[in-house]
C-alpha cells in the first residue's frame, strides 16, 4: 500500500471524475489499479480499493480479506447483502468462488448498495463489476429501513474518507439489520473508531442486538473488523483461518496480519 501511495501521481492517472460526493480518481501501474478520493491539503492519500491486474479475483488488503470470514462456517445457500461497493473486490471474489471453485455452492441473492453513482460506474468500467450484478444506488441506511428481503450474510464497508458512517452507531439501524436477517446471520463490519470510548459504546450497542461478537485487530492497520451473529463465533480464530482451504488459496497471509481476535459471547 505504501508503494501505491507513492505511485498515486498524475502520470498513473487513468480517470478522474467530479462525483456528487467529491472528486474520485483511478490510478494504474504495471501491477495494480486503485481508486482514491480527493483529500484536503496535507492529508495522507486515502486508497479506497485495489485490484490486481493479472489476478482481479484476488482480495489484496487484509481488512478486506476479513469480509470473507463467513466462509469459515459453510452455508449451503448464500443470501448476501454488501453495503458499500468501492472497487467491487468483494463482488469479484464471490463470483469467482462460486463459478470457479467448490467453496461456494449457491448464491441465491447478492445485492450491493452504493450511494455514489460515480463509484458504481467506475466499478463497472475499471474494476470488473459484473453487468448482471444487482447494485442499488441509495443510502445504506435508507435501503435497510425499506428492506423486505432476508439475508444470511451482511457485509458493511462504508466510509466517508477515513470515518465510518454515523448511522452505524444508531439503535434503529441495527434493529433494521436484524429485521432483514435470517436466524443464521453473519454480519461483518469494517470500522475505524476514533477513540476507545467510541468503540466501547459501539460494542455495548451491538451486544444488545447480537449474542456473539468477534473483534479483529490488525498489525499494520488502524481499522478493526467486527463480526456479529446470534450463534457462536468461537471458530473465528487464527488457527482456523491459517488452516482453512479457502484462505490458504485466496488469502494465505491473512493470519499473519491479524494481531488479536477477541470474543464476546
Amino acid at each position: 500500500m505504501r508503494q501505491l501511495k507513492e505511485d498515486t501521481v498524475k502520470s498513473n492517472l487513468i480517470e478522474s471524475q467530479q462525483s456528487a460526493y467529491g472528486p474520485v480518481s483511478v490510478y494504474q501501474n504495471k501491477e495494480y489499479r486503485w481508486l482514491t478520493f480527493a483529500l484536503k491539503n496535507n492529508e495522507d492519500i486515502g486508497i479506497q480499493g485495489v485490484m490486481n491486474l493479472k489476478h482481479p479475483e484476488q482480495v489484496i488488503v487484509p481488512v478486506n480479506q476479513c469480509m470473507m470470514l463467513f466462509l469459515l462456517k459453510p452455508v449451503d445457500t448464500l443470501k448476501i447483502l454488501n453495503l458499500g461497493l468501492g472497487t467491487a473486490g468483494f463482488e469479484r471474489i464471490m463470483y469467482h468462488l462460486q463459478g470457479s471453485t467448490s467453496y461456494i455452492n449457491t448464491i441465491n441473492t447478492f445485492n450491493t448498495v452504493e450511494i455514489n453513482p460515480s463509484i458504481a460506474l467506475i466499478a463497472a468500467k475499471h474494476f470488473k463489476l459484473p453487468i448482471k450484478h444487482s447494485t442499488y444506488l441509495q443510502c445504506a441506511e435508507q435501503y435497510i429501513t425499506q428492506c423486505s428481503d432476508h439475508f444470511n450474510v451482511i457485509t458493511i464497508d462504508i466510509f466517508s474518507r477515513e470515518y465510518h458512517q454515523p448511522f452505524l452507531t444508531t439503535d434503529s439501524f441495527w434493529q433494521n439489520i436484524n429485521r432483514c436477517s435470517e436466524q443464521n446471520i453473519q454480519v461483518i463490519i469494517n470500522l475505524n473508531p476514533q477513540t476507545g470510548q467510541e468503540l466501547q459504546m459501539l460494542l455495548v450497542l451491538l451486544r444488545k442486538h447480537f449474542k456473539c461478537l468477534a473483534i479483529i485487530e490488525f498489525n499494520e492497520y488502524i481499522n478493526i473488523v467486527i463480526m456479529l451473529s446470534q450463534q457462536t463465533l468461537m471458530h473465528i480464530n487464527v488457527d482456523e483461518i491459517q488452516n482453512s482451504p479457502v484462505f490458504i488459496n485466496f488469502a494465505p497471509n491473512l493470519y499473519k496480519s491479524i494481531n488479536s481476535i477477541y470474543h464476546i459471547e
